[in-house]
């Protein structure tokens, strides 16, 4: 969300302005030289927009939080031209790929903004500047933190670990990779702190304690601690929580909001030339497959009636032209999440009671009958729905497949091996860091 003013702008100009001579030679870890840029409760919000828009950066709108994941699965074929994310598409990613390296690049900027942030605040000499507002800033830089983080552990795993800004050209920027549970500690804790001092309890466009708590029940599913995933998504529920009476879409918790003026193009990447599309991506067979006969979420996640080719929907904006002024959110996570993780995680405590009426809840919510989850079936079934229920948000598909350990069975009729559960680090930082390894089984 990009709330743009004169100050915001005049610290965008001085932040990218020192930023953009060193962006390509020190890739992914930017520099922000811009030590007084905040230095004022002004200051310290606008720097905060600057956060939230470096989210909405091009590199990251499609291709980073969305598309790459989507092509790297069973979701969505690459329909487009682009020879890096042709790669993905047929699962056979190279070093070199200048796509990933954008978004690599672009996430660490995200963090490298944030880092800034979460420094500079605490020293700002304002009376005014009140401690819970002070408070309300950091918790916000670090949730936008963990939130990179877990997309890049989630995908490249073993990944460097960058908790200070940084702003020099020495040997600071060559950092080793950590391990994966030390991302995650990062990412708990960070989440953690947004849960009790980001001051907004709820609402979809901004970073919530609501939406904190739901991101910590994410990252304990998928480390596998069912137990701490279901008091997560519990907290943020609540016990009688009923999904059927919200509708479809509408259940979001958090989600990257967009306007007119800082529109995306996502209506022109998921959209059919017969509406002035690009169609870089499109459905996969088995995701068209996948739906059963009367699930409402079928029209509402593709359509494969009004166009040339099967096209997904979720960013439907096709009448707004090709500007990049769709207003299309991307939703980060949904209520409907948090209703499978306590399905999934009763499941694994053997509770199918609470599992079955739980994970029902999505079911009957989309038009079909109940099903019985037991101890035979209730991992393919649970994602089975979440690949219907999410098709085309995010990357919790090849996410899913991975952390239950289907996705060599699924995928590999595509392709798919045990090195593809780990991308190659891009090859321009491994050759730019002297620390840094390239991830192995990487097609060097």
């Amino acid at each position: 969300m990009k709330l743009f003013n004169i100050i915001y702008v005049g610290l965008v100009l001085l932040i990218l302005s020192s930023c953009a001579e060193l962006e390509g030679e020190l890739a992914p870890i930017n520099s922000i030289p811009a030590t007084d840029a905040i230095n004022s409760a002004v200051t310290a919000n606008a720097a905060l927009n600057g956060l939230y828009s470096d989210m909405q950066d091009g590199s990251l709108v499609f291709d980073g939080w969305l598309g790459l994941g989507q092509f790297f699965s069973d979701e969505a074929d690459a329909t487009g031209t682009f020879p890096s994310r042709l790669e993905y598409g047929n699962l056979n990613v190279f070093p070199a790929n200048g796509t990933a390296a954008n978004v690599f690049t672009e996430l660490y900027d995200v963090i490298n903004v944030a880092n800034n942030i979460i420094a500079r605040v605490p020293l700002v000499e304002e009376e005014t500047f009140k401690q819970d507002q002070r408070d309300d800033v950091v918790a916000q830089a670090k949730f936008v933190r963990a939130q990179a983080y877990l997309q890049l552990v989630t995908l490249w795993q073993e990944v460097p670990l960058v908790t200070q800004p940084t702003s020099d050209v020495g040997e600071v920027l060559n950092v080793s990779k950590s391990s994966v549970a030390d991302i995650y500690a990062l990412i708990i804790a960070d989440f953690t702190e947004a849960s009790t001092k980001v001051l907004a309890t709820s609402g979809p466009g901004v970073a919530s304690q609501e939406a904190a708590n739901a991101f910590l029940a994410r990252a304990a599913l998928y480390q596998g601690r069912y137990s701490d995933a279901s008091s997560k998504a519990l907290q943020v529920l609540g016990s009688d929580f009923d999904l059927t009476t919200i509708p479809y879409l509408s259940d979001q918790i958090y989600s990257l909001q967009f306007t007119p003026s800082d529109g995306n193009t996502l209506n022109f990447l998921y959209g059919p030339s017969d509406f002035g599309g690009r169609y870089s991506i499109g459905p996969s067979r088995t995701l068209m497959a996948a739906f059963e006969q009367g699930d409402i979420r079928r029209a509402l996640t593709f359509d494969d009636q009004q166009a040339s080719v099967p096209f997904g929907v979720k960013y439907p904006s096709f009448d707004s032209g090709i500007s990049g002024t769709a207003t299309d959110p991307i939703f980060f996570i949904r209520h409907a999440e948090m209703v499978l993780i306590v399905a999934e995680a009763a499941a694994e405590a053997g509770d199918f009671d609470m599992a079955n009426r739980w994970y029902n809840q999505v079911r009957l919510r989309a038009g079909l009958d109940p099903v019985i989850l037991d101890a035979s079936n209730y991992v393919d079934l649970i994602l089975q729905e979440r690949f219907v229920e999410f098709a085309f948000e995010g990357v919790q598909r090849l996410v899913d497949l991975r952390r239950r350990g289907k996705a060599e069975e699924v995928l590999g009729p595509i392709g798919y091996d045990s090195c593809d559960d780990v991308w190659p680090l891009p090859q321009r930082d491994v050759d730019r860091n002297t620390n840094l390894q390239q991830n192995d089984c990487c097609n060097c």
